[in-house]
């Protein structure tokens, strides 16, 4: 269970980006101003899909900081109120820092305020023992864009040797299924059964000793 407090004052609907991986174990408040009120309906349906607790505060008298002190004083209402857990702070405003450090300093079990810009990033930072943090991990890792160019350059140079072997046969139409066959793996053995499996016996003994001439 997490409590997610959105300042959606200074984030926005890019606060809200991850809503989608909210459970019914969770709880959601957004607070928001007169001077930014209007939420994707896309993200709204995602919380409420969710089934999380959830529930809205709006800034009654504005002023400088104001909604900070609102948000300031609900993690205060929360672990006065005997809660013991996570509370994540959506927002990109610097000054939150000190209510983490706050909670931090009181030394208090099971008590931590993470600060982050958007729900996504406050469950990859909540290092949370669940699937939902392994799939938020998995999908923001980094990806090595050399890496990528390598494996580009590789498979446009395994489409052209099947362009010229198969362009002008009966198969040329299976370039791109052949393509993702051999991609995918390698093996002689494994090229062999695929081909048998996935074009039948005579087509598939005819393709396999093409690609055996082409690339193996």
């Amino acid at each position: 269970m997490i409590h997610f407090i959105i300042d959606f004052e200074n984030t926005g609907n890019q606060g809200l980006q991850g809503a989608g991986y909210l459970s019914g174990e969770d709880s959601v408040t957004i607070f928001y101003s007169k001077s930014n009120y209007n939420i994707e309906r896309g993200r709204f349906q995602e919380i409420q899909d969710a089934h999380c607790k959830f529930d809205i505060c709006k800034l009654k008298k504005p002023g400088k900081n104001a909604l900070d002190f609102y948000i300031a004083s609900r993690v205060g209402e929360l672990y006065g109120s005997g809660y013991r857990g996570t509370v994540i702070i959506v927002s990109n405003d610097k000054g939150f820092e000190a209510v983490r450090d706050y909670w931090k300093s009181c030394a208090a079990h099971g008590r931590s305020v993470i600060i982050r810009p958007n729900i996504e990033r406050g469950i990859l930072a909540s290092n949370e023992n669940s699937i939902r943090f392994q799939k938020v991990r998995k999908r923001l890792e980094g990806v090595n864009l050399e890496t990528e160019y390598l494996r580009y350059e590789e498979r446009m140079k395994i489409r052209g040797l099947l362009e010229d072997g198969f362009g002008d046969t009966k198969y040329q139409n299976d370039i791109e299924e052949i393509l993702n066959m051999v991609e995918k793996e390698r093996s002689k053995k494994i090229v062999y059964l695929n081909s048998l499996k996935n074009f039948g016996r005579k087509d598939g003994l005819a393709i396999y000793n093409k690609v055996k001439q082409l690339i193996h």
